[in-house]
């Protein structure tokens, strides 16, 4: 036989190798990949992820893979003790706020990011437009007009309606949920005039005192305080700090009764989505490259524009000025390219723990 055809027919069986444990692998059970995510990420999420799964993705040519959600709030993995074991833990993990992946890597989580935003969500001030234009008819709503109206607590004092008696705060628990942390956050560096308060600040006895007002005027709420206002209007809340996305996603409801007004804060903790992925010495190859995929899956330019369609601002720019919900937002106050005012630093973990907790021991 021709060393030609030799060669030609060990072509021929190796081929037919490759092909043949390709095919077997392809017909495998796929990779499953948990990823975590805070729920004000996951109704995007769960669309991106159901499409990426609907196009059967494959890993290193040969590995079929599909991801699954699961909604974990970020402060029940660094601030309420529940804590991921090296036997129990996400594959990866899309927290509301990169901060939420420094205090899980300080409380021993092995994250890594892999992507520093899937998406943004700043927070804004808002409140219906009659008690705004008692408060501050002529300037922006923050901190400082919000602090004062609740230690007055009285609306009739304030020069509102006796009708509508005492001031009612929204905010999100902010010792369950970030947007209330990050909400606390703004306060202490409002009160200071500083992006990055001290340690000395957040403790200090004149901004808590100045906080405390606040904490009791918070309308009392089981779930979701964005909701509940949708749902109650006025009667329930009346001011409130959300992040955009739940002012976004309730506007039709908050508005039904009375047009609300919204602001950005002067001192801003805006959420950004990260991606973050477990690693340590037992997680598989395989499920490193299944997050990378999924990672430029999100980062996709179809994903970002269906993120804005859920509330939420692309990764990096602006949304596309014709997506629904900013456009309907814009009437009310929001803004396509705000003016996001100074970035809060997150303060170490111990600062953030002992500045909820006094918080919630006010209420």
């Amino acid at each position: 036989m021709r060393r030609g055809t030799i060669f030609l027919l060990l072509f021929i069986v190796v081929a037919a190798g490759v092909i043949g444990v390709s095919q077997f692998l392809r017909s495998q059970p796929p990779l499953q990949v948990v990823i975590a995510v805070d729920p004000l990420a996951q109704p995007w999420a769960q669309r991106a992820i159901e499409a990426f799964n609907a196009t059967d993705p494959v890993i290193n040519a040969t590995r079929r893979v599909q991801a699954r959600l699961t909604p974990v709030e970020d402060l029940a993995v660094w601030l309420e003790g529940r804590r991921w074991t090296a036997l129990e833990h996400p594959d990866a993990w899309i927290p509301a706020s990169s901060a939420s992946v420094t205090y899980a890597v300080e409380s021993g989580l092995p994250f890594v990011v892999e992507a520093p935003s899937l998406a943004r969500s700043p927070l804004v001030w808002g409140g219906y437009a009659s008690r705004v234009q008692v408060l501050a008819a002529d300037a922006p709503l923050d901190w400082d007009v919000v602090a004062e109206a609740a230690r007055v607590e009285s609306w009739e004092v304030l020069g509102g309606q006796a009708s509508w008696r005492f001031i009612k705060l929204g905010l999100p628990q902010p010792n369950r949920k970030i947007g209330g942390t990050a909400g606390l956050l703004t306060a202490a560096a409002h009160f200071n005039r500083t992006p990055a308060p001290t340690a000395e600040a957040l403790r200090g006895r004149e901004f808590r005192d100045w906080l405390a007002p606040v904490a009791r005027s918070l309308a009392q709420t089981s779930g979701d305080p964005a909701l509940a206002m949708a749902s109650q209007g006025a009667s329930l809340i009346e001011l409130a700090l959300f992040p955009e996305v739940q002012w976004l996603t309730n506007l039709s409801g908050m508005t039904s009764r009375e047009p609300v007004r919204l602001f950005y804060p002067a001192y801003q903790f805006q959420l950004d989505f990260p991606l973050a992925r477990w690693q340590d010495a037992a997680a598989p190859p395989e499920a490193q490259a299944a997050v990378a995929a999924l990672r430029d899956w999100l980062l996709s330019e179809a994903q970002q524009a269906s993120a804005q369609t859920f509330g939420l601002r692309p990764a990096s720019g602006e949304p596309a000025p014709a997506a629904a919900l900013f456009a309907a937002g814009a009437a009310y106050g929001i803004r396509i390219a705000p003016d996001y005012g100074q970035a809060v630093v997150p303060p170490p973990l111990a600062e953030v723990r002992a500045l909820v907790q006094w918080f919630v021991n006010q209420r």
